[in-house]
C-alpha cells in the first residue's frame, strides 16, 4: 500500500540514537540439515504432503517469489532478543515511548536467535531466510532497495542478500524492486547506478535472454517515459531490463500506457477474501495484452501504527487463514504465471516468515499452495497435521483508553470473530475445538479442511483430530483469548504442524 513506509522514519531515529517461540505441535520442531535423495535441501517430513524436490519445483514454468522488506530482517542489531530493537518495538514503553499510544510499533517479530559472534552475522541471517524460502518451494525474493545509499543502513544490504542467496542455493534468485524518486524533475541516474552495481551478480533474477526483471512497487508514480528512459540508459551500458510493475492497485482495467513498456503486470493486491476474485480478472486482462501476470498473495493486513498521518490504526478482515488460501486459489484458477507473496517480512502490515506468534504455520500452508501452483494439482495428503489461526481477542473487546490513546484500531469492512482449525487429513476423522466448556466437533473428509467456530473469550483453544474415539493429533493454542485488553491486538496468531527436522538449523 502507498503508506506502507510511514512509521519507518520514526524507527530510524531510535536505531541511530521476546523469546524464540515456535508454536508447533505435537512435539518441538528441531533444526538440523536435511537433504533429499537428489541433493536438494528439503524439510524432512515437515509437511502433510510429500513435497517434490527443489529441482522438480524449479522446473515448473510457474514461479513463486516473496517480497522482502529490508527494514525487518531476522535481527536488526545482533543483540540479545530480550533487549534488541525488536524488543523495543514490541514494548509500548520502548523506543522512548515513541509508539506508546499505539501499544508498540509491532505485535510480532521474526523467530529470534542468540547473538552471533561472526562478523558476517547479517549475511548468515539472510542465508537462514533464503534456506527457509527454498524449503517452502520459492524461486526467489523480490528485494526492495533505494536508488541511493540510505541513512537507514537496513536498506543498504542488497549485495549481502545476493551473496547469501549464492551461498545457500546458486539457483535461488533475487528479483530487483528498486524504489525511485517521484518528483516531477527526478532523473533515473540513481537507479542506473544501483542497478548497474549488481547487474552481473549471478543471483540477480533474469529471463532466459539475460534481461533483468525490475518489479518496482507503485511505479505509476512516474510516467512510463521515466521508465523508458531508464531502460534506454541501462541498455547503453549493456544492461538489458524488462519491467513487471507492481501497481498499487490493478484489477485488469486501465494502465494502458504500460502495454508497450511492461513485460508483465502485477499489483500490491487486496486484503479481503471477496476481493481476491479480482485476481482472476486481472490475469485474464494481462494475458489478453500478451503480458504475464504475477498474482499477489497476502496472509493479512493489520497496522499497529500511524500510517496515514492522522494517528489511525487499521486492519482488514482476513477471516483466519481464508485470505491466504483464497489468494492462492484465485491465482491458480486465473492461471497466473508468477505469484508474489506480499510480504515475507513487513511486520508493520503483512508478513508470513517464521515468527514468534505464528511459528511456521503460515510458511507450511504456503508450501502446500506453492506446490499446488507449480504442479497444477493439489498435493495428496499423506500425513495428518492440524494448524490453528485465531486472534487474541474479539474485535470489540474493551481496551485501556488511558494507555492506547491513539483510539481503536479501525476495521476496513465487516469483521469476524472465529477460531479456525485447519486440518490436513490422510483419511476422514473428527475435528474437535474446545474452548473451556464449549466443545464443537466436525466430521471431516480426507484432504484439507477448515473448521471454524465462534471465539470464546477467557479460554485457551484446544484442538484435536480423533479417529475411532482416539486422539490422533492434539495441539493447544499458545495464545489465550482475553476478555479485555490493555492494548488491542487484532493480528491473527497461529500454530500447529508436524514435529520435524528443518534444514535451516545449520545456518
Amino acid at each position: 500500500m502507498i503508506d506502507r513506509w510511514f512509521g519507518i522514519v520514526g524507527s530510524v531515529a531510535m536505531l541511530v540514537a521476546c523469546s524464540n517461540q515456535d508454536n508447533s505441535a505435537p512435539g518441538d520442531r528441531a533444526d538440523a540439515p536435511a537433504a533429499s535423495a537428489d541433493g536438494d535441501t528439503t524439510p524432512a517430513g515437515c509437511y502433510p504432503f510429500d513435497q517434490p524436490s527443489t529441482s522438480e519445483l524449479r522446473a515448473s514454468p510457474k514461479k513463486a517469489f516473496a517480497y522482502y522488506f529490508p527494514p525487518f530482517p531476522v535481527s536488526v542489531d545482533n543483540k540479545d532478543p530480550a533487549t534488541d530493537q525488536y524488543a523495543k518495538w514490541l514494548d509500548p514503553a520502548g523506543s522512548n515511548g515513541m509508539y506508546a499510544k499505539y501499544g508498540g510499533y509491532i505485535r510480532d517479530r521474526p523467530l529470534s536467535r542468540p547473538v552471533r559472534s561472526e562478523a558476517s552475522w547479517r549475511q548468515l541471517d539472510f542465508e537462514r531466510e533464503v534456506a527457509t524460502a527454498v524449503e517452502m518451494g520459492l524461486d526467489g525474493f523480490i528485494f526492495e532497495f533505494p536508488d541511493h545509499v540510505s541513512a537507514d543502513a537496513r536498506w543498504n544490504h542488497l549485495p549481502t542478500m545476493l551473496d547469501a542467496a549464492a551461498a545457500v542455493d546458486p539457483d535461488f534468485r533475487v528479483m530487483l524492486s528498486p524504489d525511485f524518486p517521484t518528483g516531477a524533475t527526478a532523473t533515473t541516474a540513481g537507479l542506473e547506478a544501483t542497478i548497474s552495481a549488481v547487474a552481473t551478480h549471478p543471483s540477480v533474477y533474469k529471463l532466459a535472454d539475460g534481461s533483468i526483471v525490475l518489479a518496482s512497487f507503485y511505479p505509476e508514480r512516474q510516467p512510463t517515459t521515466f521508465w523508458e528512459t531508464l531502460r534506454t540508459n541501462l541498455a547503453a551500458q549493456g544492461i538489458k531490463v524488462v519491467f513487471v510493475p507492481i501497481f498499487l492497485s490493478w484489477n485488469g482495467t486501465g494502465q494502458d500506457a504500460w502495454n508497450s513498456t511492461a513485460y508483465g503486470f502485477s499489483s500490491w493486491g487486496v486484503r479481503t477474501v471477496p476481493s481476491t476474485s479480482n485476481y482472476v480478472t486481472a490475469s485474464s486482462s494481462a494475458h489478453a495484452r500478451n503480458k504475464l501476470w504475477m498474482s499477489p498473495v497476502a496472509f493479512e493486513d493489520v497496522r499497529f501504527k500511524d500510517n496515514d498521518g492522522a494517528g489511525v490504526m487499521r486492519y482488514w478482515e482476513a477471516q483466519n487463514s481464508k485470505l491466504f488460501r483464497a489468494s492462492f486459489e484465485n491465482a491458480i484458477t486465473g492461471d497466473a504465471d508468477w505469484i508474489s507473496l506480499t510480504t515475507w517480512n513487513d511486520y508493520t502490515e503483512s508478513w508470513l516468515s517464521p515468527s514468534q506468534e505464528r511459528g511456521y504455520a503460515v510458511v507450511d500452508l504456503g508450501a502446500y499452495y506453492v506446490t499446488w501452483f507449480k504442479t497444477g494439482q493439489a498435493p495428496a495428503i499423506v500425513r495428518d497435521a492440524i494448524y490453528y489461526f485465531h486472534r487474541r481477542q474479539k474485535s470489540d473487546a474493551a481496551y485501556d483508553t488511558t494507555k492506547q490513546t491513539a483510539g481503536a484500531i479501525q476495521p476496513q469492512g465487516p469483521v469476524t470473530d472465529l477460531v479456525e482449525l485447519l486440518a490436513f487429513l490422510k483419511s476422514p476423522g473428527t475435528l474437535v475445538i474446545t474452548q473451556g466448556s464449549d466443545v464443537q466437533t466436525m466430521d471431516a473428509p480426507a484432504g484439507m479442511v477448515s473448521f471454524t467456530v465462534p471465539i470464546v473469550p477467557g479460554t485457551t483453544p484446544d484442538f484435536e483430530l480423533r479417529r475411532d474415539g482416539q486422539t490422533v493429533e492434539h495441539v493447544q493454542s499458545t495464545t489465550p483469548i482475553q476478555t479485555q485488553m490493555v492494548y488491542q491486538d487484532l493480528m491473527y496468531h497461529a500454530g500447529g504442524g508436524i514435529s520435524c527436522t528443518r534444514g535451516v538449523g545449520s545456518i
